[in-house]
C-alpha cells in the first residue's frame, strides 16, 4: 500500500504537473524539439509545480473554495488524513476486536483522502495549464520585447534565465522565435560547408540526438557551388557574377549530415512571393485578357555539368 500511495503522489504532484505544463507551452515551441536529461525533468518539474501548488493550497485552505464540493464520505478530512498516514507507518499491526468494521473504517478513510486529494489535484493541473500557456505566450513574443522598456527587459530576463533555459538552443537558431512578431513569416536560409561543398537553402527541419546534438537538417531549394568552375575561370582572366557558380540541385529537400558540416551561416530573409497561376490571371483579368505563356528556363544538370 505505501508504493502505491507513494506512486500516485509522484505522478499527481512531480510528472503530471510537468507534462501538463509542457502540453500547454508546446502550443509555442513543439515538444519534440525539448532535450532533457532525467535529473533535469525533475528538477523542471519541481520548479513549474511549485507556483501552481502554492495557489492552489491557498485557495482551497484559506477560502471557501475548499469545502466545494461539499464531501460527507467518511471521516472529516483531518481525521483521514491521519488515518491514511497511521496504516502507512511500519510497525506491528493491532488486532482490532472487529477486523470488519475496521477494514470498512480504513477503506473510507482511504476514499475520502483520495477525493480531497483529486479536490486538490484538479485544481494544481488547472493552474499548470495556465501557467504554461502563459510561459509559452511570454516566449512567443521575445522578438519584440525592447531594452528600452523597463518591463520588457524583466520578461526577456525572465525568458533567458528560465522559460528557454530547457530549451535546445537550436530552436532559436533553426526559427525566427528571436525576431519580432512582424518577421516572423520570414525564411530560414543556410549557407553550409559540407565535406568540401557549400550548399544552400531554405532551411525546413532539423534534427536532434537524445543529448541534443545536431543529427541533420533538410533544404529546399538546394543549391550546390561550383568552386571548381569558379577556379579555371579565373585562371582563364573570366569574370562572372559569383551568382552564377550557384546550381540547383534537384528533388524536393537535400538532406545534410550534421557531422560532414564544418560550418555555417545562417539569415533570415522575407518569404518567396509564389508564382501566380494561370487561372488566377484569368480571375483577376478576366477571361477575354489574352496571356502569352514565357518559355520555360533553362535547367543546368548540376550532375553532368563541370
Amino acid at each position: 500500500m505505501s508504493a502505491l500511495v507513494a506512486g500516485f503522489l509522484l505522478i499527481g504532484y512531480l510528472l503530471a504537473p510537468g507534462v501538463i505544463y509542457r502540453l500547454f507551452f508546446s502550443a509555442y515551441i513543439p515538444a519534440r524539439r525539448y532535450q532533457r536529461t532525467r535529473t533535469e525533468e525533475v528538477v523542471f518539474s519541481l520548479l513549474v509545480t511549485v507556483a501552481p501548488f502554492v495557489l492552489s493550497w491557498i485557495l482551497l485552505v484559506h477560502t471557501p473554495l475548499g469545502e466545494l464540493p461539499t464531501l460527507t464520505i467518511g471521516p472529516p478530512k483531518a481525521e483521514a488524513y491521519r488515518i491514511v498516514f497511521r496504516s502507512l507507518l511500519p510497525g506491528p499491526e493491532l488486532s482490532p476486536s472487529n477486523p470488519l468494521i475496521a477494514r470498512v473504517h480504513l477503506s473510507d478513510a482511504y476514499l475520502r483522502a483520495f477525493l480531497e486529494q483529486g479536490r486538490f489535484l484538479s485544481l494544481l493541473w488547472l493552474f499548470c495549464a495556465l501557467e504554461g500557456w502563459a510561459s509559452g505566450l511570454i516566449v512567443s513574443r521575445y522578438g519584440d520585447y525592447s531594452t528600452n522598456q523597463r518591463m520588457h527587459r524583466l520578461l526577456k530576463r525572465f525568458c533567458d534565465d528560465f522559460l528557454l533555459t530547457y530549451v535546445s538552443e537550436w530552436e532559436l537558431l533553426f526559427t525566427t522565435r528571436s525576431l519580432p512578431r512582424s518577421q516572423q513569416d520570414f525564411d530560414v536560409e543556410i549557407d553550409a560547408l559540407a565535406a568540401g561543398i557549400l550548399y544552400r537553402g531554405k532551411l525546413v527541419d532539423w534534427f536532434l540526438d537524445q543529448d541534443g546534438k545536431l543529427e541533420g537538417i533538410f533544404l529546399e531549394r538546394a543549391a550546390r557551388y561550383q568552386q571548381a568552375e569558379l577556379e579555371r575561370d579565373r585562371e582563364r582572366g573570366a569574370e562572372k557574377a559569383r551568382e552564377s557558380y550557384w546550381r540547383t540541385i534537384p528533388g524536393a529537400k537535400l538532406y545534410l549530415v550534421a557531422s560532414t558540416i564544418a560550418n555555417y551561416n545562417i539569415r533570415y530573409v522575407p518569404p518567396m512571393q509564389q508564382d501566380t497561376t494561370l487561372a488566377q490571371l484569368r480571375a483577376r483579368f478576366g477571361e477575354e485578357a489574352i496571356i502569352t505563356q514565357l518559355p520555360p528556363d533553362s535547367f543546368d544538370d548540376p550532375i553532368n555539368s563541370p
